[in-house]
């Protein structure tokens, strides 16, 4: 995929996107007005939180106007046990059918069987049974839908317990899921292999703060195998300049295809964050020295000639602030769109003490202008916009 320069002052040989093309039948693809919900267990709530999966999704497709709605619930299985409230399983799984099928999705990704797993193998067959009539129950919205396999049990040593045999477990019902999307033509995500297999190959720092809820750098890093279970050639912003002679300064404009991928969070563990996950600016023929490169006259990186040829990975910048605010925004609306469907006080609202302050529902559907405001911005924050890049001599020595 290529990227566009609008204008230049000094000659620019091409500029490269590092997308590799994929055929239809191996990717997964989001349309112009798809309404995704995320479906589960404490993964799916919990990434609302942090809004990772969400803007690597949104940023592949900066000019489609795609929703999505978390429906996650803490503790949740199949069968709605966690969504009963006061009622019976029965009331649970019937207020997961209808408020997936109210928002009519065109894309269910569904994630379920880490709470399941604690039955063992012998609560796998009704696992299965309970997964069948979900997807069956669900079945009516025709969604694209996309099954996530749990987490492994991350190791943490002791005083926490060893995750052995329930990983065993976890791999079973794991590939229960995987079996069930092939038989019914679904996309599968292996989320298990991403934190190893909880013995043997662990990852490079810890992504859970217990073994088995992930932290902000868990989910951070867990979007790369989301890309990688729905067939997506990873996202990486990579520039090539290359410029004739040996100018002692350049100056450019680019509009990229797409954002930068998210900034890792603050003080991620040592080895979480990769210099690959960075925006690459490469720039060859620069006359010998140090060059400080200004983006929209803002300082951003010193390297030298012989560094910016090999290419500099790009901490800060414009398009790194974009996306940042980008997911701000996204979790704002997931957090207004929560109160929205799970206001606190339910049981006064809508419940069996709705006598006392049920006059107060009609406030819930006033948060509706307040999530489609931030959708908007979220549209807006999605699209690249044209930046000014300028590398200037300076004497200061290169970091």
């Amino acid at each position: 995929m290529m990227r566009r320069i609008h204008s230049f002052l000094l000659p620019i040989c091409f500029g490269v996107f590092a997308l590799a093309p994929a055929s239809a039948a191996d990717h997964f693809e989001l349309l112009d007005g798809d309404r995704v919900v995320l479906l589960g267990n404490t993964l799916i709530e919990r990434e609302q939180l942090y809004g990772y999966w969400e803007t690597l999704l949104t940023i592949r497709y900066p000019h489609r106007r795609i929703q999505f709605r978390n429906l996650g619930w803490s503790g949740d299985t199949v069968f709605g046990d966690a969504r009963a409230g006061f009622g019976s399983t029965a009331d649970g799984f019937r207020h997961l059918k209808e408020h997936v099928l109210a928002i009519q999705p065109s894309v269910i990704l569904i994630s379920y069987g880490f709470n399941e797993s604690f039955e063992g193998e012998a609560g796998l067959p009704r696992f299965v049974e309970g997964l069948r009539v979900l997807l069956d129950a669900l079945g009516p919205a025709k969604a694209r839908t996309v099954l996530v396999s749990p987490l492994c049990h991350e190791d943490l040593g002791p005083p926490l317990p060893d995750p052995t045999e329930h990983n065993k477990n976890l791999r079973l019902y794991g590939d229960a899921l995987r079996k069930m999307a092939l038989q019914r033509g679904y996309f599968f995500i292996d989320l298990y292999d991403f934190l190893g297999d909880g013995t043997k190959i662990r990852p490079p720092a810890p992504f859970t703060d217990n073994g088995i809820h992930l932290t902000a750098s868990g989910y951070w890093r867990s979007a790369a195998a989301l890309e990688r279970g729905l067939g997506l050639v990873p996202l990486r912003w990579r520039f090539e300049i290359e410029l004739d002679g040996k100018p002692r300064s350049a100056e450019f404009k680019i509009t990229a295809d797409t954002l930068a991928l998210p900034p890792p969070p603050a003080n991620p563990p040592a080895g979480a964050s990769r210099p690959q996950d960075r925006p690459l600016l490469q720039v060859r023929n620069l006359a010998p020295g140090a060059y400080q490169l200004k983006i929209d006259g803002q300082p951003v990186a010193v390297a030298t000639a012989a560094e910016w040829a090999a290419g500099v990975n790009l901490a800060r910048g414009p398009e790194v602030d974009q996306v940042e605010r980008l997911r701000q925004a996204i979790i704002d609306k997931n957090r207004l769109y929560f109160y929205r469907w799970r206001p606190q006080n339910e049981t006064y609202l809508f419940g069996f003490r709705k006598q006392e302050q049920g006059q107060n529902a009609r406030e819930i559907p006033q948060f509706d202008p307040l999530v489609a405001k931030l959708e908007e911005e979220i549209a807006e924050l999605s699209i690249p916009v044209t930046h000014k890049y300028e590398l200037v001599l300076t004497a200061e020595k290169a970091r």
